[in-house]
């Protein structure tokens, strides 16, 4: 892991696959961001304790009744902590952006994903031009 100075922000990853979390903290490491794996929102809380060039990536897994109307009320109080990238289904990302989630995270990212679709969008939310290659 890179040192902090050298870093071009921090990434607190929840996503539930083993595989995916896997490769895409391999991805952020190999771009120079800080990144480490979450089990749950409140841990990102914990771990995020005020730093600056925060970004939570999550995936949301379920939009399904009740629980998923919770959660979205949970995260939409989450993007006045930190900078929210959501991590969705294409099918649920129209349905998304007319909710107030839809507004107030930092970007959206439709799985299946690229990579460079990945390292874009975070550098979107935190405000940093593109990376040349």
């Amino acid at each position: 892991m890179p040192p902090p100075e050298a870093t071009l922000g921090h990434v607190l990853l929840v996503e539930p696959n083993p595989a995916l979390r896997s490769a895409i903290l391999a991805v952020l490491d190999a771009e120079r961001y800080q990144a480490e794996a979450c089990e749950s929102l409140e841990q990102v809380l914990v771990r995020q304790d005020g730093r600056a060039r925060v970004i939570a990536l999550v995936a949301w897994q379920s939009m399904d009744g009740l629980l998923a109307e919770q959660q979205r009320h949970r995260l939409v109080e989450l993007t006045s902590r930190l900078r929210l990238v959501l991590m969705v289904p294409r099918r649920w990302a129209r349905l998304l952006e007319r909710t107030d989630l839809g507004v107030a995270v930092a970007g959206l990212i439709l799985k299946p994903f690229e990579a460079d679709e990945l390292l874009s969008t975070l550098q979107r939310a935190l405000g940093v031009a593109p990376v040349e290659a």
